[in-house]
């Protein structure tokens, strides 16, 4: 919910490329918002999404790197907003169950032929998950949720009493995650917050970033190389910030003034990409220092963004006119053809 009440906010519209789409369109589902997307590789993914009417989530899955997808599970009651997978087997997806009043954690271990419902013992919302293989996965939300798990899912124990409380503010909510291993990660959320962890979330401190930003994902491609996006409200503008060293400093680079921005992906330190409002793609090779236009074809607000390596790449979001849901992909990196 919290995306489609600022999508309607008006921002200035991306510079356009006199070229074919970088970008392809594969499917599309009325009255769906897609919010999250993960691949375990070049061909393996899955997409979770929910009707804005009734709250109903449902798991896409695609075989083919997102030439087509099948609808997989389908909740009445859960609204699902974040995915990950550790492996091509091993998934969880996350949001809320309106029936059961808490955050909705359901997993499969097959691929996700079957998912299964897991007790998250949490009151509030789940934005997004992560998992660095199959047993460690983390998953956060509303009210500063952090929730930890060393089981793959099977019992799940919150996390958010080891924050270091000042200057933290326990009331923020927190949208995104990444993890390298089962010992450093961050976290980020409303009014700039960044979190880290060096011990598996045994204790999380914050980390300086100057920006009062809602930060919506955060991706890292290595120990010190790390990226997170965002949205200055006030200034109608994105926000992309970066470290060089795993998060102790914290650099603003330009997005070439592109508007909000929900989700980021790097495939190594160098090739990245941003996804936001009004079909905004836009795309670095040089670790961010500059950033460049890609022509999705698209006016659809973009949620989130995976890739598996430099070229195949996955995007999904929904055009808010219509509401349908959007997949887009491409297999070049989304260079121009």
């Amino acid at each position: 919910m919290r995306r489609l009440l600022v999508a309607v906010i008006v921002v200035s519209a991306l510079l356009t490329v006199a070229c074919r789409d970088s970008w392809s369109t594969q499917e599309s589902w009325h009255n769906t918002v897609l919010e999250g997307v993960a691949f375990s590789d070049a061909t393996h993914g899955w997409a979770v999404g929910h009707d804005p009417y009734s709250g109903a989530g449902t798991i896409f899955a695609t075989t083919d790197g997102g030439g087509h997808w099948t609808a997989r599970s389908s909740w009445k009651t859960v609204s699902l907003s974040g995915i990950a997978f550790s492996d091509a087997l091993h998934g969880w997806a996350v949001g809320w169950d309106s029936e059961e009043l808490q955050g909705a954690i359901v997993a499969t271990t097959d691929g996700g032929a079957h998912w299964s419902a897991q007790k998250s013992g949490n009151a509030n919302s789940l934005h997004a998950v992560a998992f660095c293989d199959a047993a460690h996965g983390w998953a956060v939300g509303d009210s500063a949720t952090i929730l930890a798990t060393r089981d793959g899912g099977a019992t799940w124990a919150k996390q958010s009493e080891h924050i270091a409380k000042k200057p933290y503010r326990i009331d923020v909510s927190l949208y995104g995650l990444a993890f390298n291993d089962a010992a450093q990660g961050w976290v980020v959320g409303d009014l700039g917050t960044i979190l880290a962890t060096t011990d598996g979330g045994a204790h999380w401190s914050k980390q300086r970033t100057g920006s009062q930003a809602a930060l919506n994902a955060v991706a890292f491609s290595d120990a010190i190389h790390g990226w997170t996006v965002g949205n200055r409200f006030e200034a109608k503008a994105g926000t992309i910030l970066a470290t060089t060293d795993g998060g102790t400093t914290w650099a603003k680079q330009s997005s070439r003034s592109t508007p909000i921005v929900w989700g980021v992906a790097f495939s190594d330190a160098t090739n990245g990409w941003a996804v936001g409002h009004d079909g905004a793609i836009v795309a670095t090779t040089d670790g961010g220092a500059t950033w460049s236009t890609q022509s999705s074809g698209s006016s659809a607000n973009l949620y989130a963004v995976a890739f598996s390596d430099a070229a195949h790449g996955c995007t999904v979001g929904v055009n808010v006119d219509t509401w349908e849901g959007v997949i887009l992909t491409t297999d070049n990196g989304g260079a121009p053809r």
